[in-house]
C-alpha cells in the first residue's frame, strides 16, 4: 500500500513536471552540442548528458520547488503559521530558487571547465530562459513551445559571436552575469505576482490582466540580451584595439631594432642581445604587476638602453682592453647621451626609453652614474633593465671576455641584491628564473 502511495505520488510529480523534464534534457542536449562545436570535448557524451541533465535549471528548480512545498507545508499546518497573502511561501520560493541556481551553477561551471564567470553566465541564461517561459506560457505545451522559441532566439541573435565567446578573455563576463542574476529576480517577482493576485492567474485567464506582465518581462529580457551583445562588441573592440597596437609594437621594434643594431654592433653586441634584454624586462615587468601598456611599452623602450654609445667613439666602444679612467668616464656619458637623443621624441614608449637609457647605470646603493641616484629615486624601468642588461652581459660571449654559465651569473645577480639591484626586481628575476632561461635559449646568438 506504501509502495503503491509512492507510485501514485511520483505519477502525479511526473504530470506536473514533465515540461520541465523536457526543458532539463534539452539543456543538457544543447549544451553538448555547443561545447561539440566550439571547442569541447566529445568523449564521455552519455556522462555529459546526465550531469547535464541533473544540474539543469528545470531540474534544479523542482528540486527546490518541492522543498519549499514541504518546509511551507510543515510551517502552515504544524507551526500554524497565517500566511494569508502567500508572502510566506513567495519568500521562501525566492529564497530556495536562488539558493539552488547558485549550487547549480558552480556545478556547472565546474562539470565543464569554463571560466566561473562564463559558466555562471551560460548556465543564468539559460535559467532566465525557463523563468520568462514559465511566466508567459499558459499550457504545458505552451511552456514547450515559447522554450524553445526563446532558445532559438538567442541563439540566432548570438550564432555569429559564439566562437568568439568561447574564445576571448576579453569580455567582462561578470558584468552580464549580474546583469542576468538581476533579470533573475525580476522574472521571479513577476511569477510571485499570480500567487499575491489570483485574478492574474490562467483559471481565470484575461489578456488585459496579464499582457503588461509578459511585455515587462520580454522587455526586461531582450534589454539584458542587448547588453550581452554590447558587451561582447566591446569585447571584440578591445582585441581590435590589442591586435593593431601589437601590430604597431611589430613594425617599431623593426625600426628600433635595426637602429639599436647599429649601436650594439659597436661593442661586438647583436640584436639578439637587444631582444634578450628586450623580453627579460617583459617578463620581469609582469612578475612585478605592472599595468598590461607598461609591460607592453618596456619590451620596446629597453632595446634602446644602450643607443646613446652612437655617439662614443669607435676606439673607446670597440677596445677589447681594459679601458683608462679616462676612457671609462667618456663611456659612462652614453647614458646622457641615450637621454639627449631621444629628448625630442614624443609619446609614453619614448618617454620610458630616455628614463632608462639615463638611468640604467644607476645602481640602487647610489654608487651608480650618471647622477648618482639610489633606491626609489631610479625609474621602476631603470631598475628592471639594470638586471636584465647585466644579467644578458655575464650570460654573453665578448671579444674581452667569455660568457658565464647561467646559474653563475644568476647567483650574481642575487648576490648584488639591495647594493647594485633593487630587491623587488631580483625577487621577481628569481621567481621566474625558468622563463628567463627560455628566453636565453631561444633568443641565444
Amino acid at each position: 500500500m506504501h509502495t503503491e502511495l509512492e507510485m501514485e505520488n511520483m505519477l502525479i510529480l511526473f504530470q506536473q513536471y514533465w515540461p520541465k523534464l523536457i526543458s532539463g534534457a534539452w539543456f543538457a542536449i544543447f549544451n553538448l552540442i555547443i561545447f561539440a562545436l566550439y571547442g569541447g570535448s566529445k568523449k564521455y557524451l552519455v556522462e555529459r548528458f546526465l550531469t547535464g541533465f541533473l544540474i539543469s535549471p528545470s531540474l534544479v528548480s523542482i528540486i527546490g520547488e518541492q522543498i519549499v512545498i514541504k518546509i511551507y507545508t510543515y510551517l502552515i499546518y504544524n507551526l500554524h503559521f497565517d500566511d494569508k497573502y502567500s508572502g510566506l511561501f513567495i519568500a521562501l520560493n525566492i529564497t530556495f530558487d536562488a539558493i539552488f541556481i547558485i549550487i547549480g551553477g558552480m556545478l556547472f561551471t565546474h562539470c565543464t571547465g569554463l571560466n566561473k564567470f562564463v559558466g555562471a553566465t551560460v548556465y543564468m541564461q539559460h535559467v532566465c530562459v525557463e523563468r520568462l517561459t514559465l511566466l508567459i506560457a499558459i499550457s504545458y505545451v505552451g511552456y514547450i513551445g515559447f522554450y524553445f522559441i526563446f532558445q532559438l532566439v538567442i541563439f540566432a541573435f548570438l550564432y555569429k559571436d559564439m566562437n568568439y565567446m568561447f574564445t576571448t578573455k576579453n569580455i567582462n563576463w561578470k558584468n552580464v552575469f549580474l546583469y542576468l542574476v538581476g533579470l533573475f529576480y525580476i522574472l521571479d517577482l513577476l511569477y510571485a505576482s499570480y500567487f499575491l493576485f489570483p485574478e492574474l492567474s490562467t483559471e481565470s485567464f484575461n489578456l488585459a490582466n496579464i499582457f503588461w506582465l509578459d511585455a515587462v518581462a520580454i522587455i526586461t529580457s531582450t534589454f539584458v540580451l542587448g547588453y550581452q551583445k554590447i558587451a561582447i562588441r566591446a569585447g571584440k573592440e578591445y582585441d581590435a584595439k590589442i591586435n593593431y597596437f601589437r601590430k604597431l609594437q611589430s613594425s617599431q621594434e623593426n625600426i628600433i631594432i635595426t637602429l639599436t643594431e647599429i649601436s650594439e654592433a659597436k661593442s661586438g653586441e647583436t640584436g639578439q642581445h637587444v631582444r634578450r634584454v628586450a623580453e627579460y624586462s617583459s617578463l620581469l615587468a609582469k612578475a612585478l604587476n605592472l599595468s598590461f601598456s607598461e609591460v607592453e611599452h618596456i619590451k620596446i623602450a629597453a632595446m634602446m638602453h644602450d643607443l646613446g654609445k652612437l655617439l662614443i667613439s669607435h676606439e673607446i666602444v670597440e677596445k677589447t682592453d681594459k679601458l683608462t679612467d679616462e676612457e671609462y668616464e667618456l663611456m659612462k656619458q652614453h647614458a646622457q647621451y641615450g637621454w639627449d637623443i631621444l629628448s625630442n621624441s614624443e609619446g609614453d614608449i619614448m618617454e620610458m626609453a630616455r628614463v632608462i637609457a639615463l638611468q640604467h647605470h644607476e645602481r640602487w646603493d647610489g654608487k651608480g652614474y650618471p647622477n648618482g641616484l639610489q633606491r626609489d629615486e631610479i625609474s621602476i624601468y631603470a631598475q628592471i633593465v639594470s638586471v636584465a642588461d647585466v644579467f644578458d652581459a655575464l650570460t654573453s660571449e665578448r671579444a674581452y671576455k667569455n660568457a658565464w654559465p647561467i646559474e653563475k651569473a644568476k647567483q650574481e645577480i642575487i648576490r648584488q641584491r639591495g647594493e647594485q639591484f633593487s630587491p623587488v626586481v631580483v625577487d621577481a628575476f628569481i621567481s621566474c628564473f625558468d622563463e628567463i632561461k627560455a628566453i636565453n635559449e631561444k633568443y641565444n646568438d
